[in-house]
């Protein structure tokens, strides 16, 4: 094949695979001109929603499928848009852009999501939360109210501004010989069309046949969800004003004796009976009781005698009401006060009662502040009852003036929200949790990732997304049945959520793609990284044990991408991308693996994982080995030495303890490790046992931190001893500074109880780490080793003679031996033994050395 046939061939394939995945997204797909917007590529996605085939697609412009006109030159992602489908069906859509070239020119991908569940779930929540607040709203103007018809007015504009309906008006019935219905408040921006329509209640008029009619007529509510189903309305249909009315909502005002008017109201949307009715007739029968109230009071009444004069109301209402003196005593408590609080008015009323119901003092003051600056104050938050139960209510103080305007009482309205609160809970658990696994879903997760990076920008530390892909997953649904396809994609929501930590965030974005968020990870890069790394392999561990399915046995693994981030200005489409582009490089690699975006942080990953898991075997088949470092006294006579690990890989060769002893402390295989080295050392050690050159060598062996903090390390030294029946008392154990940072006490009982057996121990290191003479003083050491850092330059450098010196001096008055490691000329050796040094140990008397060059040496020495 020519080179130019197999471009070819390699053109058509790639455009294949561009084909097969454009086709597969789930989400609608356009290619579009960039300048005409002309639609030049569609996928099947789509086709399927919109309901247009393929080649009426190809035939329109975008701007064709918006629900609303646009100017051609507004940028069709920058808002989210209504788009109507064939059918003439509207749905909310976001839309994503990118520039892109198409067949040689500038072309836009454009992929629409559409939110209309969300948006309509947005809306019901909204208009619940209207309802409540014009019902408290109304609650607090009745209290309040001292004329009829400021009352009225109020409560017509109160429905309007807060309620959001287009138009409310009141009127009363007349009881003249047409029963007219007389409209004496309104408000609304349309209310002056209707102030002149004829309005009757009576059956046999024409113009009594409406809602309003008939709320009067049979004192029951009467609602009309959508005016344009009702023939009543048909001529109001036709006039400009009444353009967007949608639903109306009569409801009678009614006292004990007979119905007297009725509260009118105009939506521009539907009204829901379920959820806004119940509190609309709440809102009646107060407004009701208010106005039949207002009409018996004779006069205007001072504050005090306002507010027992109106008890009843207050009574009456459905809010917890209660007046405090300016002292906090409660001077009123109406009976919803008593069944919301739990105490009887008569428990209550000359009592403090502030401290008992809310129990944060510094808000108290703070809301006690703002109601005498600006005359009220509000909040929702959760309240104490007698019984020491909790309930969140909406609570509003508003200060209550005398007759001179002087501060005389507070007024306090609360509404018990605990059903509204949890209405909005599932409401929101709706909006943005996966019903099938009850994760957050992609919209949940969008928000928590903006938050995250926004915080990764402030405070440096970094994160990473991990991206999840079932492999295979299509096959189960096609043999099993989708049914065995849920039931595996909770199980792999459990498992997932079960491998991360609560402050983590694990999301569904559909079909059997899963994503992780970490957070908090550090801010090292390699170490995040690394951290993710862990998370990944945990995960596919825990997805490829086998899955219960019904009595069905599955197998499944998975593919994960990770995308780290740090404080760097990543957006969440940027991320979430690397993260997916990430998870195709791990199904590439075979699946059922762990691929990283950056390619230089994957491979140092992977080179840190692959050492880790090198260890791991060299652990397990026992390839670690020991080299010893002689150590000399004063005239130059071998007393001990000192063990030291190696480790040659197969393929690296000596691998350098500097590398692979802190992987095995950061990885626990430090533990181990310890065991491993303890054993050869006590083995070597008793094997001296049978020769008179060696009989008096000591066997010093370094002990990490990790390892002597081990519940089991004393228990640990002694079964070796015993196994291998060296003598504790020619074994010692080099312990660094660092141990003695936390938890003294346990160290020194554990020197002690090894001690007790013959064990002795050196400090290791001694002047780099944690120095103290308290402890120094305190633990039964024999021994204290200047650090090699020292004894390098003791002869060039001041600093460290002096420190060497020093701790020589230190060692002698505490009564303990110093040896110096790093001894490598004679001059060292000399000023050290000038200044009581009596140990040395270094390459001026031997380079560490297997076991057998170590006991031919020994020979060398005794025969000479």
């Amino acid at each position: 094949m020519s080179p130019k046939a197999a471009e070819l061939q390699q053109l058509q394939a790639s455009e294949r695979q561009y084909r097969a995945l454009f086709d597969s997204n789930p989400l609608p797909i356009w290619v579009t001109d960039c300048h005409s917007h002309a639609i030049l590529d569609v996928n099947l996605a789509a086709v399927a929603r919109y309901g247009y085939s393929r080649a009426e697609f190809l035939a329109m412009h975008l701007h064709d499928v918006q629900a609303e006109a646009l100017d051609q030159n507004d940028p069709i992602h920058a808002l989210p848009r209504r788009h109507r489908k064939k059918d003439g069906q509207e749905i909310d859509v976001e839309v994503s852009t990118d520039t892109l070239l198409f067949n040689g020119h500038c072309a836009r991908l454009v992929l629409a999501h559409d939110v209309s569940q969300h948006v309509r779930t947005e809306k019901d929540l909204a208009r619940l939360s209207r309802a409540h607040s014009m019902v408290t709203a109304c609650n607090e103007a009745l209290v309040r109210a001292s004329s009829e018809l400021t009352l009225l007015q109020e409560i017509c504009r109160i429905a309007v501004d807060i309620g959001g309906y287009r138009m409310a008006w009141v009127g009363f019935a007349l009881n003249d010989g047409e029963k007219m219905i007389d409209i004496v408040a309104h408000a609304g921006a349309i209310a002056e069309h209707f102030t002149v329509w004829p309005m009757s209640w009576s059956a046999d008029s024409p113009y009594g046949q409406g809602p309003a009619g008939r709320a009067i007529r049979s004192g029951e509510m009467v609602v009309v969800p959508d005016i344009r189903q009702e023939a009543i309305f048909s001529s109001w249909l036709k006039e400009p004003w009444v353009h967007n009315l949608r639903g109306v909502a009569s409801l009678p005002l009614r006292n004990t004796e007979r119905t007297f008017g009725l509260f009118y109201l105009y939506a521009n949307d539907t009204i829901d009976i379920v959820s806004e009715t119940p509190l609309l007739l709440q809102l009646a029968g107060d407004l009701a009781f208010g106005i039949d109230h207002l009409r018996n009071q004779e006069s205007r009444r001072q504050s005090d005698a306002h507010i027992r004069h109106q008890a009843a109301l207050l009574d009456k209402a459905q809010d917890a009401i209660v007046v405090r003196g300016m002292d906090q005593r409660v001077l009123y408590a109406n009976k919803r006060a008593e069944a919301l609080y739990g105490w009887t008015a008569d428990e209550v009323v000359g009592h403090v009662l502030l401290g008992q119901v809310y129990r944060d003092p510094q808000a108290m003051a703070a809301a006690h502040k703002t109601v005498l600056e600006t005359g009220e104050w509000r909040s929702e938050m959760p309240i104490y009852r007698k019984d020491n139960s909790k309930v969140e209510v909406e609570v509003r103080w508003t200060l209550i003036t005398d007759a001179d305007n002087q501060p005389h009482s507070i007024l306090s309205i609360s509404t018990d929200i605990s059903q509204r609160k949890a209405t909005e809970r599932e409401i929101q658990k709706l909006a943005f949790y996966d019903p099938l696994t009850q994760l957050p879903n992609r919209q949940l997760l969008i928000d928590r990732l903006q938050h995250a990076l926004e915080t990764s920008m402030r405070n440096g530390q970094g994160g990473a997304l991990l991206f999840i892909d079932l492999d295979h997953f299509k096959t189960l649904n096609d043999t099993l049945g989708h049914d065995k396809g849920d039931m595996l994609l909770q199980h792999v929501a459990q498992r997932i959520s079960h491998c991360v930590r609560t402050m983590d965030t694990v999301a569904r974005l559909g079909g059997d793609e899963f994503v992780v968020m970490l957070e908090d990870l550090g801010d090292n890069p390699q170490s995040v990284a690394e951290q993710a790394r862990r998370v990944g392999e945990k995960i596919l561990l825990t997805l490829g044990q086998p899955y219960q399915l019904d009595g069905h046995e599955h197998q499944s693994t998975a593919s994960i991408g990770i995308a780290p981030f740090s404080n760097q200005a990543n957006t969440v489409g940027e991320l979430l991308k690397q993260a997916d582009i990430a998870m195709y490089q791990a199904k590439a690699a075979g699946r059922n693996t762990v691929g990283f975006f950056d390619p230089q942080l994957q491979a140092a990953v992977t080179e840190k994982a692959s050492l880790e898991a090198d260890l791991r075997m060299a652990l397990a088949q026992g390839m670690l080995f020991l080299h010893y470092q002689t150590q000399h006294n004063a005239e130059a006579a071998m007393t001990g030495v000192e063990a030291l690990v190696r480790w040659k890989h197969p393929q690296r060769g000596m691998v350098s303890p500097a590398v692979f002893i802190p992987l095995a402390e950061e990885t626990g295989l430090i533990l181990e490790l310890g065991r491993q080295v303890l054993l050869q050392a006590c083995t070597q050690l008793a094997s001296w046992q049978h020769q008179d050159s060696t009989r008096q060598l000591t066997m010093a062996v370094n002990v990490s931190s990790r390892q002597f903090k081990h519940p089991g390390f004393v228990q640990q030294v002694m079964d070796t001893l015993a196994h291998t029946t060296a003598l504790p008392a020619l074994l010692k154990l080099e312990l660094t500074e660092s141990l003695l940072v936390d938890d003294i006490e346990q160290v020194i009982t554990k020197m002690e109880a090894l001690q007790a057996h013959g064990v002795g121990f050196s400090l290791d290191d001694f002047g780099t780490g944690y120095s103290s003479l308290s402890y120094l003083k305190r633990l039964p050491l024999d021994l204290l080793k200047i650090d090699q850092s020292f004894v390098r330059d003791v002869m060039t450098d001041p600093n460290d003679a002096t420190i060497a010196r020093t701790i020589i001096g230190l060692g002698q008055s505490l009564g303990l031996n110093v040896i110096a490691e790093g001894v490598e000329t004679d001059a060292q050796r000399n000023f050290l033994a000038e200044h009581g040094c009596q140990a040395y140990q270094g390459y001026l008397f031997g380079r560490p050395m297997p076991a057998d060059q170590l006991a031919q040496l020994i020979q060398t020495l005794a025969a000479g």
